[in-house]
């Protein structure tokens, strides 16, 4: 589980940077379109090898490894759109209606994913899935909205000299350099965490894979609320300690699971308590950090500052991945992820030493001009 999960984080250590800089250079939303189309058929290769006695094992990671590659040049392509396509004054309006539709899709998926594998067999599932990436193409394919041209000086900037640029911009920005600084840590434990998560609730806790889905999908329920709740925790607390106080109590709900015991109906609700507390905080504090960086990153380097972002926390995930699977070889599931669960926890700590602890309201973009400048 460890390695399969590593293959599908692997690809944002290895492409990431170079993503960026190539993203940079092209109009975005045929980029998006690509990926999915690729990723769709990608992912159809697994029911198309039921018949031939598939899938193996190694099948599994390819795909697994070329998904995440999709996902790369995805992700880098769809936060450096969004700005260019509703505008800066409007992000955290529009990264929450964005949470919110992938947070409502993301509470129906595990549950129906759950009732697939039950029902009909996990390829049909995947076959599933493959049709969702169809969907997202076209849907992807009808914006009308005309996306600005790359510069010419952006398309002939040398490679090496493009990432380098990202990530001075990324590690050089005293607000983003804590982003950092806290989710890179946070990531590694967490992905540990989910790596062995599904093994530890089937082989320890006896649930079946509807049961799974149902669990996560509370998950998705809470951070349909957490999207709601984003602009008045920053309200209320500031954006930074929103963005802290959400990482925290976060990690902190993981430490429900290794606890779970006594009846299955207990159990159910234990987990189902903590992915919806860890769906809430999380969600506030994503919606923020993501808004922060598009904020104060101009539209040229935007794809490769969330590049840089997506290769020092998404490579951190990989690593965290293969750790969690071999802790949870060598000392048993349920006390790797509780040694998991309390490394996520203490993660957030740096950032109580950081700006990010004095920031109340998100910055103009005239800020990143004259940090520049300063």
């Amino acid at each position: 589980m460890g390695v399969l999960a590593a293959a599908g984080q692997l690809p944002f250590l290895l492409f990431s940077l170079p993503a960026g800089a190539w993203v940079d250079r092209l109009p975005r939303r045929p980029v998006l379109i690509a990926t999915d189309l690729a990723s769709a058929l990608l992912l159809l290769s697994v029911p198309l090898a039921v018949p031939f006695g598939g899938p193996t094992f190694p099948q599994l990671c390819v795909v697994a490894f070329g998904i995440g590659t999709m996902a790369v040049v995805s992700e880098v392509a769809h936060y450096a759109y969004v700005p260019t396509l509703v505008g800066r004054e409007h992000l955290i309006e529009c990264n929450s209606r964005l949470q919110v539709s992938y947070s409502a899709t993301a509470a129906a998926g595990p549950g129906l994913a759950g009732a697939l594998v039950q029902l009909l067999s996990a390829p049909i599932a995947v076959l599933a899935d493959a049709v969702s990436f169809l969907i997202s193409a076209a849907l992807l394919r009808s914006i009308r909205r005309p996306e600005p041209p790359p510069s010419a000086r952006r398309r002939a900037l040398p490679l090496r000299r493009a990432i380098a640029d990202g990530l001075r911009r990324l590690l050089g920005h005293p607000l983003l350099r804590a982003i950092i600084v806290v989710s890179m840590p946070y990531a590694f434990f967490i992905s540990g965490f989910l790596a062995i998560y599904v093994l530890y609730a089937t082989r320890e806790l006896g649930l079946g894979p509807a049961t799974i889905g149902l669990i996560f999908a509370a998950g998705g329920v809470g951070a349909i609320s957490g999207a709601m709740l984003a602009r008045r925790a920053a309200d209320r607390f500031g954006v930074g300690p929103a963005m802290i106080g959400g990482w925290t109590l976060a990690a902190a709900s993981t430490l429900l699971v290794p606890l779970a015991a006594g009846p299955a109906v207990a159990v159910v609700a234990m987990l189902a308590v903590a992915k919806a507390l860890e769906g809430i905080t999380d969600t506030v504090a994503n919606i923020h950090q993501w808004s922060l960086r598009q904020v104060v990153t101009p539209d040229h380097v935007a794809g490769r500052v969330t590049a840089g972002h997506r290769f020092t926390v998404y490579g951190a995930s990989a690593l965290g991945a293969l750790a969690g699977g071999a802790l949870g070889g060598a000392v048993g599931l349920r006390p790797a992820l509780a040694v998991c669960a309390v490394g996520a926890l203490l993660s957030p700590l740096p950032a109580l030493f950081s700006p990010l602890r004095r920031l109340r309201e998100q910055p103009a973009p005239e800020d990143q001009l004259a940090s520049e400048t300063s």
